[in-house]
């Protein structure tokens, strides 16, 4: 299998370089030159990736493309070039429908969307693919497991879900710097967060079958501090304010596809 990546940033950089440490079966990659910094280095790095300068040789060479372009440029990036019906497409890019890329590239290839993010790199974070080729999704199994939206509402809800990264970090920064107040070195507190978090992940991972509320209450005492700490977060209208937050963002996804 060739892959192709028209638009080599960060994410690109992260699926690249998760596939070629995995024994997902790809001979070659092939990228184009910018970001030029990426892909000098993903090219110094392995031996399978090679660069190109022209976009659409990248489409001809390729078996499956993934599209990784800013959204704001997609336009004028894509409408020159042409995807042949036997190709795959992946589309990395946020917000654009696949109508939308599909009439761009005056194609009628399969096309499918993907929200892969940082941790693909090393085998550990889950994408949701839209509508879910088999193809693409055996793909992504091998970045840490793939999730198909069955409609693109359920997909649009994915990507305002990704957008709880931020969030994630400063919880702890925020923890951190109340312990750092109570008396405690900062990288001290940091570390002693950032593996209490790690060792709730690894729980969860061990549990599969446990919705997020039965692990809530295998982590309480009735009565104990985790307890009081979930019931303040409830009473002083955290879980609103992620809901609300999950709302606008989800809102701005839907009007950007417009």
């Amino acid at each position: 299998m060739k892959l192709g990546f028209i638009g080599t940033g960060a994410i690109s950089d992260a699926v690249i370089r998760g596939l070629l440490t995995s024994d997902y079966p790809a001979s070659e990659i092939i990228v184009s030159r910018r970001s030029a910094h990426i892909s000098a280095k993903l090219a110094a790095d392995f031996d399978r990736v090679r660069v190109e300068d022209d976009n659409q040789a990248i489409i001809d060479q390729s078996d499956m493309i993934f599209l990784a372009v800013l959204p704001q440029i997609a336009g004028d990036v894509l409408s020159t070039l042409r995807v042949p019906d036997d190709k795959q497409i992946v589309s990395l890019i946020a917000t654009i429908p696949i109508a939308d890329l599909k009439l761009w590239l005056g194609t009628n290839a399969q096309c499918d969307r993907a929200i892969p993010l940082p941790p693909v790199e090393h085998h550990a974070c889950v994408t949701a693919v839209y509508p879910g080729s088999p193809d693409v999704m055996a793909l992504f199994e091998k970045l840490g497991g793939a999730v198909a939206a069955e409609t693109i509402d359920a997909f649009d809800g994915y990507a305002a879900g990704s957008a709880l990264m931020a969030t994630y970090f400063t919880v702890l920064e925020s923890a951190a710097q109340w312990m750092v107040k109570q008396g405690s070195d900062y990288t001290d507190a940091r570390r002693y967060l950032a593996a209490l978090f790690s060792g709730l992940s690894q729980n969860t991972d061990k549990a599969p079958d446990q919705s997020f509320a039965d692990l809530y209450e295998g982590h309480i005492t009735a009565g104990g501090l985790n307890e009081q700490v979930a019931q303040t977060f409830i009473r002083e209208k955290g879980t609103d304010a992620l809901h609300a937050a999950l709302d606008e963002v989800f809102a701005r996804i839907k009007a950007s596809a417009k």
